[in-house]
């Protein structure tokens, strides 16, 4: 079996491809549990899991960014922290997540994750240009 680590790269590297399902597929036990920040842990396990990823991409329009800040493995836990930049049917999503991953014979147990939604500003096209007072590049809008 792989180390934990070498195991958490290959999941993120998923992760960060766009392929959710596939990597819930690979790494997580069938009676994972799931659980957002404090409340009670989702139930139905990877099943259900697949059904709640699936109907969050129902709604996407446009994966603008999927970033990978940083990773770590210690005694049979794994961290990442994300951003998730999306774009949707409800309009625009970024989430900082830091997901905690419990692991036993290779498989992910327990997921606990923390989200903070930011607010998004508006997309504009822009034209960059030297700012004639400050001589520094800068954003000109379209009128």
């Amino acid at each position: 079996m792989q180390d934990l680590q070498t195991l958490e790269m290959d999941l993120n590297a998923m992760i960060a491809r766009g392929e959710m399902v596939e990597a819930t597929e690979k790494y997580y036990a069938d009676d994972c549990t799931f659980q957002e920040g404090n409340k009670e842990a989702r139930p139905g396990g990877k099943a259900a899991h697949i059904g709640y990823l699936k109907a969050i991409f129902a709604s996407v329009t446009a994966v603008n960014g999927l970033t990978l800040h940083s990773q770590t493995a210690g005694d049979g836990v794994t961290m990442s922290e994300w951003t998730f930049d999306l774009s949707t049917t409800n309009g625009p999503v970024l989430w900082n997540e830091v997901l905690r991953r419990r692991w036993v014979d290779g498989q992910v147990v327990s997921e606990r994750y923390s989200r903070e939604t930011a607010p998004v500003q508006p997309r504009r096209s822009c034209f960059w240009s030297l700012l004639p007072a400050s001589g520094r590049l800068g954003c000109y809008t379209a009128a």
